[in-house]
């Protein structure tokens, strides 16, 4: 009597127990989703703020170039104007609506670009405040002089003012420049990729306050429900990052998982019933997020390659009868940035500026500096008489860099001579010497080797080469060449394979060359490589541009 009582109890039991234990993995699931989708959340935020990161770098850098410039020409309207100019416009792409000159102690500037500056001249928040602030340096301060932005949301139209002094001490100058915002800041706008399962709000400063909005994917703010924030340094203020999902980031599946399995509890109220339903659920939630994880590691590689490609010239500008052909192969995952750049561009109608180079580090921190860089590459070499000034213009941005870092860069002009010959005045800091071959099949290292740029006040010198017709440049980053024990290519192997395959054309030498690489360390490379092949003499239309597009790639 007492075990059949205890039977017709079982199925009660069965059912309490079921319906205890679903309700328990329903309240699980509920916890799980909400840690999967707040983590997902900001995981995708710190992204986005790492992309507007390397943004607010790209507004600082022309601003440093234009202002050390004007301290080292005396405040020259013309040179300020020819400099900041490709960056002033109304135009997509364009960093500043606005840029003006001002000599420290004065609220009247020397040179003006672009629209009228809306910065008011007759109150303590005009324009003898920005200089206050640009040219007032606390002792502790780690940036080598303030980046200054100022908020002028509210003057109307919607703007951002920066300004940067031309020196950390007695500056006689600062730059000075405006961005005119959308007049309004909710009108939505956004990419399919990567974050195109996002709502957004930037605010400047560290609070979420209408008054400062500077761009929003919706017009209900602030923002409420799920959210995650991030600031970004932006000179001596900072950006606030607010990002809500659209959606379920990790899926409708695993959002809806909870009431799933309490009405599958309910209904099948058995034991192994709802031990095999678990098993099942967590198969399909684990395969799940591997998906996810796969899909966020591919949209994270399509970052970094878009960053790397953005860092890298897309055109050069050769003289006629000058093939040129790059390549560029990232170190080890193809998700982290490298510093490694090249460039080749006009200096003037018969000069043009070739350069190569490769900044300490990696990562963000690496394209912030490639872009310094190869700003103030390009803007010294418009003003110098010889290479070894312009690599000292790169020591000097660097050396004033905080923290303290280096590179190596080597930087040429070429200069057309009579009868398809060409002169390069060429000087190295701290760079292996490029191979140059001849067109009868001898190979030699060119230029005197400098000290490294960044750090100690530099030596470098400049070195002349004259080239004929049929002769061949290669330049490279010792990526290719410093390598620990049996993985190195050296000179000399280089030097064999350009004395034997040297004539080949260029775009099949530059393969030969990254042949010659993976055939020492077929398991990939710890550190990047670049390389810059000139032919001289090519026989072209002098109508036809020398092919470059064709002749860039990013290969591991």
């Amino acid at each position: 009597m007492s075990s059949a009582r205890s039977r017709r109890r079982l199925p009660i039991i069965i059912l309490i127990g079921g319906l205890a234990l679903f309700l328990g993995l329903a309240v699980g699931c509920k916890v799980l989703f909400d840690q999967a989708e707040n983590r997902l959340l900001q995981q995708r935020t710190n992204e986005a703020a790492s992309a507007l990161a390397i943004s607010v770098n790209g507004v600082q850098a022309p601003l440093d170039a234009a202002a050390k410039l004007a301290e080292e020409t005396d405040g020259d309207p013309a040179v300020f104007a020819k400099i900041i100019g490709p960056s002033v416009g109304t135009t997509p792409g364009k960093s500043y609506t606005a840029a003006a000159l001002f000599p420290v102690g004065s609220t009247t500037p020397v040179a003006e670009v672009g629209d009228p500056i809306i910065l008011p001249t007759d109150d303590a928040d005009g324009v003898q405040a920005m200089l206050d602030a640009a040219t007032t340096v606390p002792s502790d301060a780690k940036a080598p002089q303030p980046f200054v932005v100022l908020d002028l949301l509210d003057l109307g139209p919607r703007k951002l003012g920066y300004a940067t002094a031309s020196a950390r001490t007695d500056a006689r100058y600062v730059a000075y420049a405006e961005r005119t915002l959308r007049p309004d800041p909710n009108i939505r706008t956004r990419t399919d990729q990567p974050f195109s399962q996002l709502d957004y709000a930037i605010y400047i400063g560290s609070e979420p306050e209408t008054d400062h909005l500077i761009s929003s994917s919706v017009r209900d703010l602030p923002i409420q429900g799920r959210t995650a924030e991030q600031t970004v340094a932006f000179g001596n203020n900072q950006l606030l990052l607010v990002m809500t999902p659209i959606g379920h980031l990790s899926g409708n599946l695993f959002a809806n998982l909870w009431w799933i399995v309490a009405v599958g509890g309910a209904l099948v109220a058995s034991g192994f019933a709802v031990l095999t339903r678990r098993l099942l659920d967590r198969r399909d939630t684990a395969i799940a997020l591997a998906a996810d994880n796969e899909r966020l590691y591919d949209e994270q590689r399509h970052i970094a390659e878009t960053l790397q490609l953005g860092l890298l010239p897309q055109h050069f500008d050769a003289p006629g009868g000058v093939a040129v052909a790059a390549r560029y192969w990232p170190a080890g995952s193809a998700s982290l940035i490298g510093g490694d750049f090249y460039d080749m561009f006009a200096v003037a109608d018969d000069r043009w500026g070739i350069a190569i180079g490769d900044v300490c580090g990696k990562g963000i921190e690496a394209a912030a500096l490639t872009g310094l860089a190869r700003h103030t590459l390009r803007a010294a070499a418009r003003h110098s008489s010889s290479p070894a000034e312009v690599l000292r213009a790169v020591h000097e941005a660097l050396h004033e860099h905080q923290p303290v870092t280096f590179c190596t860069a080597c930087f040429a002009f070429l200069t057309p001579l009579d009868g398809g010959r060409y002169r390069i005045e060429m000087s190295l800091g701290g760079h292996p010497q490029p191979l140059l071959r001849r067109g009868d099949g001898a190979v030699e290292a060119v230029g005197t080797i400098g000290m490294l740029l960044g750090m100690l006040d530099p030596t470098l010198s400049t070195a002349t080469i004259d080239v004929n017709p049929g002769d061949t440049l290669v330049l490279y980053t010792d990526g290719l060449t410093d390598a620990p024990a049996n993985k190195a290519v050296s000179v000399d192997e280089l030097s064999s394979l350009l004395r034997s395959d040297g004539e080949q054309p260029i775009e099949q030498l530059a393969d030969s060359i990254r042949a010659l690489k993976r055939g020492r360390r077929p398991q990939g490379s710890d550190d990047d490589t670049a390389i810059l092949i000139l032919r001289f003499g090519v026989t072209q239309s002098p109508t036809t541009k020398t092919p470059v597009v064709e002749s860039m790639t990013i290969a591991s």
